[in-house]
């Protein structure tokens, strides 16, 4: 085993210990049988629908052996570069499948992570003829935790069963072949969807080749795409009087997926907070505050801005609630402890555009703030101002190419007006700015720019004013 790979289990038996003791009430709550060999098996039979959906689809990852298997346990594992999308989110998605076969099975969300490593183990040595990677086995397990966890509480607020089992369909499958009825929880506090078109100008270029062009007023052209969108948000339990030891007793999730049609462009975004501990140290008539640990997974998905944080956050949730208006601030900080972003590091200028031929994924550590304000009136609704930074240090070690400091930051406003209680019209802008400092042949500022219009139904609200 390879130096890397046993600083990533120090760290993962590390974050085990500290945070397996303050989960002790849950445990001491958790009265479900544990079942290990079901469990396992959950993981197991997800690894073997991927690995023949692969062979069915000629993959060439897929075509494993016997020769494979015996490189993959004698080889040192490696920082990968498989594209970004299957990295993100197919990794936290395939470790959140791992983790609802635990959880359904009884064990709660620390030792699902045990779960979440031992299918990306198996999965890197026998699931695939890559040699095993190491930023895989990170992502999977603790993404994985994220996806995993919030996918199983969901899974436990919805009535339909098919609507249950599109959301965690390990959980409907554990339910099924065991004939087991969880009982439905009701901890979900508001659940809104939208749907919006979308305008979109982005600009990837050379830096260097940019700061030239400008300083002779000579600015390249932006791509522009129109776009269409969906996406929601979803806030389970109430952010504002957690006071809790059970992880995940409060999370939220806000979604938007974009595209066009008539250029390939992809949009998306997801951004993931929950709580693994949380105190309520402020709760009077007019004011509201909560404060915790807290476990984060966000994804940005553009053409020119791909990047994901899997994040431990210092988070405070604070509302101050006037006659008919509400205030609300919430603020998170903390430790990236592994981000990747992808980079393009062979380029050249065509024209006024970057021609990029390759890409590439660093992986690094660093910190992030992310800060959501919002203002909502019954009468005149809405206003949401936020902003996610984030800094990367890229793992010098990861590949021999891969140095420097990368950096991400999105902002944006959303103001929405409600047509009735339920129903809304919203619009939303958004800027998307990627740039770093490497030791590669080019450096690239990306810089991206939406504008959506929109509206939006609120099937839920437990706190409307």
């Amino acid at each position: 085993m390879d130096y890397c790979m046993k600083k990533t289990i120090s760290f993962s038996i590390l974050f085990l210990a500290l945070f397996g003791q303050i989960n002790a009430q849950e445990i001491k709550d958790n009265k479900s049988e544990k079942k290990l060999y079901p469990a396992l098996l959950g993981g197991l039979f997800s690894n073997t629908i991927f690995h023949l959906t692969g062979r069915l689809f000629g993959a060439d990852f897929s075509q494993t052996s016997l020769e494979s298997f015996k490189t993959n346990l004698t080889s040192a594992w490696v920082w990968d570069n498989d594209t970004f999308l299957l990295n993100h989110p197919g990794h936290p998605y395939q470790g959140g499948l791992y983790h609802a076969a635990a959880r359904s099975n009884g064990f709660n969300f620390y030792e699902s992570i045990f779960f979440d490593m031992t299918g990306s183990i198996t999965w890197e040595l026998f699931g695939e003829t890559d040699i095993p990677s190491l930023n895989d086995l990170v992502v999977t397990s603790f993404g994985g935790a994220a996806f995993g966890e919030m996918l199983h509480l969901l899974y436990l607020e919805i009535e339909s069963p098919w609507a249950a089992a599109l959301v965690s369909p390990m959980d409907a499958l554990d339910n099924v072949i065991f004939k087991k009825k969880p009982p439905k929880t009701h901890n979900l506090n508001y659940f809104s969807v939208m749907t919006a078109s979308g305008h979109i100008q982005s600009i990837k270029e050379d830096r260097q080749i940019f700061e030239q062009l400008r300083s002779n007023n000579n600015y390249p052209a932006p791509l522009k795409t129109f776009t269409a969108n969906i996406g929601g948000e979803i806030i389970y339990g109430d952010p504002f009087i957690q006071n809790s030891k059970k992880p995940y007793s409060q999370f939220e999730i806000k979604l938007q997926l974009g595209g066009s049609f008539t250029f390939p462009w992809f949009d998306w975004t997801i951004l993931s907070d929950g709580y693994l501990i949380s105190f309520n140290p402020i709760h009077s008539e007019k004011n509201i505050l909560s404060t915790g640990l807290s476990m984060h997974y966000d994804l940005i998905v553009g053409n020119y801005t791909n990047f994901a944080s899997n994040a431990l956050d210092w988070s405070i949730k604070w509302m101050h609630i006037f006659k008919n208006t509400e205030f609300a601030l919430k603020t998170h900080a903390g430790l990236t402890f592994l981000g990747s972003s992808e980079y393009y590091p062979f380029a050249e200028l065509s024209g006024m555009h970057l021609e990029t031929y390759e890409t590439d994924n660093d992986y690094g550590i660093g910190g992030n703030i992310k800060s959501f304000f919002t203002l909502q009136n019954s009468k005149y609704g809405k206003l949401t101002l936020g902003v996610c930074s984030y800094l990367l240090y890229i793992i010098p070690w990861n590949k021999p190419e891969s140095q420097g400091i990368e950096f991400l930051n999105l902002s944006f406003f959303d103001y929405t007006i409600p047509l009735t209680k339920k129903f809304s019209i919203f619009v939303n802008n958004s800027l998307y700015l990627k740039t770093g400092t490497s030791h590669r042949k080019t450096n690239v500022i990306s810089i991206a720019d939406r504008i959506l219009l929109g509206v939006q139904w609120v099937f839920l609200d437990r706190k409307s004013i």
